[in-house]
């Protein structure tokens, strides 16, 4: 698995299960840390965002993934 797949995924799970703590906070307090939620969101955003950058980057430059020598 690429190391961009795996961030993607692990980004996808952390905001999976903060998503679940908040709704379980909601239901037991009534309210929830709207500051907390909002930055924590705002930084899984500018991640998928830098990470789509780099991506469009070596598109443009023309890299392409090496090969390992194993492969024909």
């Amino acid at each position: 698995m690429k190391t961009s797949n795996r961030i993607l995924v692990l980004l996808g799970v952390f905001l999976l299960a903060f998503i679940a703590a908040m709704t379980a906070i909601f239901c037991v307090k009534g309210a929830v840390p709207d500051t907390l939620i909002q930055y924590t969101m705002g930084a899984g955003g500018v991640e998928a965002l830098l990470l789509a950058g780099i991506k469009v980057s070596k598109v443009i430059t023309g890299d392409k993934p090496r090969e390992s020598e194993d492969e024909p």
